[in-house]
């Protein structure tokens, strides 16, 4: 057994790993307008000590009309609250720098907030089932199941609000459990205090408070009854310890309470009125339906997204042996979380990752398959240990598939989404494989000329060319022999526009190009040598649009023949400028014609055009910080 010293080194340890792997592999940006509603109050209570969202050039958001004809999010304020030092940081390393900059570095850093957050859910998940007497091994292998081989990890590089609900949630129980445990009303308080922030963070989350309550009831109820005898008097006294017990727990509930009045109040000018209010009959789903995709669909399966679920199936039964009531209460709040979103009109969550609605139960469940990996470690049978690791793999590839492609890639490609959700074959789980693999072979694919970075997207349907370069566009040719690459060119300026003066440049060598409507450049290619077509960008009305994009030239034909006579493929890894103002770049991150290798935000960062020095001081930060977690946390696990 661990002792408690042991418990809380290794927790950390458990904290530091996790936060290593989620700092190297994050995002660096947001998702969704749900991301970005949040992010501008962040921004408001940081700028303007106010919630409002004040601007008149906003993407499309989700908000509410509030008193004085002002704007408000209708989520939870805590996220936001939680996000400002790091905002904070984002507008320290932007300092000096435009707003463009100030904008990206400000989100980019808010976006790591929940790396944080889900690192410290495995500590705490940690912590738990050591309390719970499972031993060491099981404990790490529940924060594996959680932290790295479930929808964990790809949420981990957002900031929606899920992550902090688990962690509050599995907060609010295992502090619950300790209070239990050591018959302490100081635990208690923690334990409402952090049931009380779970509805400051997502007003949905109020319908764990039920059996939260019940449970510190009955853990009063049933403490008195091990340590008292007689029959009337002793009933009257257990019902009034029960009351104590749940008067300290509802005391812990009052900051979090008050937060959530104190925001309504802000906002709506009444301390009831959530921004909520029209989606309460918006339980519409058919429970069945809803239980069918939350459960079983191919597309967003809680078994397929967290197999650990299926572990906890096993694990209930073994943990309800010692712990009973424990057990009865991890099983309520994950049927009761199932049986809500079922209901919901968007049971799916919306355009996001597997089941993201569920994603607060995933601890719970992490907690209830403790006993399948003591067992599997403590035996000598090779045969659970396998099946343990299978599962564990499955979970971590699936898990690996969210990190690496942007979920709205797929869902933007205009697959209906019964076919995502319900066929095997459209499943995410296998197109973002897909995708991952077409797009490197379209990148590194020996054999073919490449169109890379600066090209926008083609105006055709079905060719890869014509199509505008921004300031620069880079083709490279990957062959082992000598490549003769023709080029044409289109440098048409509208009036008024400046003059292109294009040129070429390969290996550090620049050559002047001919403007005008057309020109033809031909050039031996090194292999994997990149060609930089570079000219003076103006403004170009993007078509079927109000806005605006900066273009260069007009590339109409690339053709490439080796000296054996044999014909490059073109392959189209372009990824177009990024638009001008970062508020509007989470599009940017997903449009399928965007070609981005990887999700990962360092391929991002060195595209930010926020300027050498700021992404040198970026990535270091971030790697540094990540390494220092990693070396902290593998000392503290092999102590």
């Amino acid at each position: 057994m661990l002792t408690e010293v042991m418990t809380v080194r290794t927790a950390l340890a458990a904290f530091f790993l996790l936060l290593a792997l989620y700092l190297l592999t994050a995002s660096g940006h947001f998702y969704s307008p749900d991301e970005e509603a949040m992010y501008y109050v962040t921004r408001a209570i940081a700028t303007r000590a106010d919630v409002a969202i004040e601007d008149d050039d906003l993407v499309p958001m989700p908000l509410r009309e509030g008193h004085d004809g002002r704007r408000f999010s209708p989520y939870g304020i805590l996220p936001s609250l939680a996000a400002l030092p790091f905002f904070a940081v984002g507008a320290i390393l932007s300092s000096g720098a435009s707003v463009e900059v100030y904008e990206y570095l400000t989100r980019f850093a808010v976006s790591l907030l929940n790396a944080g957050v889900t690192a410290a859910t495995g500590a705490v998940l940690f912590a738990f089932v050591a309390k719970l007497e499972r031993g060491r091994r099981a404990a790490w292998l529940s924060v594996v199941a959680f932290g790295v081989a479930s929808l964990a990890w790809p949420y981990a590089r957002t900031f929606f609000s899920e992550p902090l609900t688990g962690l509050l949630l599995l907060c609010a129980v295992e502090r619950a459990y300790a209070a239990r445990v050591r018959n302490d009303r100081r635990v208690l308080l923690a334990a409402g205090f952090a049931a009380g922030l779970l509805i400051a963070t997502r007003i949905a989350a109020v319908i764990a408070l039920p059996f939260l309550a019940l449970y510190v009831g009955m853990s009063a109820w049933l403490h008195h009854f091990a340590h008292q005898t007689g029959s009337y008097g002793s009933t009257v006294e257990r019902l009034r310890a029960v009351a104590m017990r749940l008067g300290f727990w509802g005391l812990g509930l009052v900051p979090g309470v008050a937060l959530v009045i104190g925001y309504n109040l802000a906002r709506f000018g009444t301390p009831l009125a959530s921004g909520y209010g029209d989606e309460t009959g918006a339980f519409t789903t058919p429970l069945l339906t809803g239980l069918t995709g939350l459960l079983l669909s191919p597309g967003k399966s809680l078994f397929l997204y967290a197999p650990v679920t299926l572990l906890a199936l096993a694990g209930a039964p073994l943990l309800w042996r010692c712990w009973r009531l424990e057990t009865a209460l991890l099983i309520s709040l994950v049927i009761a979380h199932v049986v809500l979103y079922a209901r919901w009109h968007a049971w799916d969550g919306g355009g996001v990752w597997g089941p993201r609605l569920l994603l607060p139960i995933v601890p719970l469940l992490a907690v209830l398959a403790a006993p399948v990996f003591e067992r599997a470690t403590a035996t000598r049978s090779s045969a659970p240990r396998l099946v343990i690791g299978g599962i564990l793999a499955f979970g971590t590839i699936n898990a690996l598939a969210g990190v690496l492609v942007n979920p709205s890639i797929y869902l933007n490609m205009g697959i209906p989404r019964q076919l995502i959700y319900f066929d095997a074959m459209h499943s995410p789980l296998l197109a973002h494989w897909r995708i991952a693999a077409e797009r490197w072979q379209a990148r590194y694919g020996a054999g073919r000329c490449v169109l890379g970075d600066g090209f926008y997207f083609s105006e055709a349907r079905d060719a890869l060319l014509p199509r505008m370069t921004g300031g620069l566009g880079v083709i490279s040719c990957r062959s082992d022999r000598p490549t003769l690459l023709m080029i044409r060119i289109n440098d048409d300026r509208p009036a008024g526009a400046p003059p292109g003066n294009p040129t070429l440049n390969i290996a550090g060598r620049h050559a002047e190009l001919r403007g005008g409507q057309g020109s033809v450049v031909r050039v031996m290619a090194p292999s994997g040598v990149p060609l930089v077509l570079r000219a003076q960008p103006f403004e170009q009305a993007i078509p079927g649009t109000e806005r605006q994009r900066m273009v260069g030239l007009r590339v109409d034909e690339v053709s490439a023949i080796n000296d054996r006579g044999v014909r490059l493929t073109l392959a189209d890894a372009a990824i177009e400028p990024p638009p001008a103002s970062p508020r509007y770049r989470w599009g940017w991150y997903f449009v399928p014609t965007v070609r981005h290798t990887t999700d990962l935000w360092i391929g991002y960062l060195v595209r930010s055009e926020i300027g050498p020095r700021r992404v040198a001081t970026v990535a270091a930060l971030l790697v540094g910080a990540a390494l220092a977690a990693g070396i902290a946390g593998t000392r503290m696990a092999w102590k």
